[in-house]
């Protein structure tokens, strides 16, 4: 992976994604078809690989060659770029990779349906936010922060938004509370609800930020509710800071107004170049590895092999 302080390389290799939040729609559209060969270079080179390792005979020098061509496909993509790297939390403000972090997430923020459609990985949103969730980033990078937050408490919820309060509580200030109260104050019924929820998780740090405190909060403080005491918070959970990841929930589905989003549980995304579970009968493929083993090389055992 590249060195820390390499910003020729990044550049090199992620400076095409700046247009994915270009207003300019030639330049736009360039971006978009360079991330979509990416993807379909990955996705070819491991169906390759799938292919290779279920004939018989085996043939390892076969299947070691065509797991290096995805692997190094793989390694092309935006989302092994950024977060394969391993990462201490103070670092992350002079990360060389953090503009361009930032970018995907803008790209999220501002083309929802275009993400969706072409990017979707919802894990790798949540991952990004939790690494880029640290204090001491410079004026520039705190000012995109705060606007990202802004956007994303203004629109419906969509899955893994819940994410950005840590990036709120990394760069609270003035500037970002006048924000949130403003949509507290005139914002839509979902706007001021998300908005409340924050500027109340700014107001009381030790408060974990998880579903269950949303769904409390949202009963004592909601556009619909009646007033009553805040309850008490419940302790951190799975879905905490430091737990596992959340469940899911579906692309862009909005709660009712004064009714808490829900996230049903439901299969994980898969990374850029997973393949889907093999329909009953059909012939055995295995699914993308994690981000750590294709990363250092470990190849998936082939179909049948068991590994006690």
């Amino acid at each position: 992976m590249t060195e820390p302080g390499a910003i020729e390389d990044w550049d090199t290799r992620l400076g095409w994604m700046r247009a994915l939040v270009s207003d300019d729609e030639v330049a736009h559209r360039r971006a978009l078809d360079r991330y979509l060969g990416l993807a379909r270079e990955t996705r070819e080179t491991r169906a390759a690989y799938d292919m290779i390792v279920v004939r018989m005979p085996r043939s390892v020098s076969a299947e070691e060659d065509a797991w290096e061509r995805f692997r190094t496909a793989w390694a092309k993509t935006p989302a092994a770029v950024l977060l394969t790297e391993p990462l201490a939390p103070e670092d992350v403000p002079s990360w060389p990779g953090l503009p361009y972090a930032l970018t995907y997430l803008e790209w999220e923020a501002h083309y929802p349906v275009e993400w969706t459609r072409h990017a979707k990985v919802w894990s790798t949103k949540q991952r990004l936010i939790r690494r880029l969730a640290v204090p001491g980033h410079d004026d520039a990078t705190r000012a995109r922060l705060t606007d990202l937050v802004e956007l994303v408490v203004n629109r419906r919820h969509r899955c893994k938004d819940r994410e950005y309060s840590r990036i709120a509580r990394a760069v609270d200030g003035e500037d970002l509370r006048a924000r949130l109260e403003k949509i507290r104050a005139t914002g839509a019924p979902w706007a001021r609800d998300q908005a409340g929820h924050v500027l109340w998780l700014l107001r009381n740090p030790q408060v974990p930020i998880n579903r269950a405190n949303w769904f409390r909060w949202l009963s004592a403080h909601g556009t619909d509710a009646k007033p009553t005491p805040v309850p008490e918070p419940e302790p951190d959970g799975p879905d905490g800071p430091d737990g596992a990841p959340e469940p899911d929930g579906p692309d862009g589905a909005p709660a009712p107004v004064g009714e808490p989003e829900q996230e049903p549980e439901q299969e994980p995304e898969p990374e850029t170049g997973q393949e889907p579970e093999p329909e009953p009968g059909s012939a055995p493929r295995r699914t993308l590895d994690s981000v750590r083993d294709i990363a250092s090389a470990r190849r998936p055992p082939p179909p049948g092999d068991n590994q006690s």
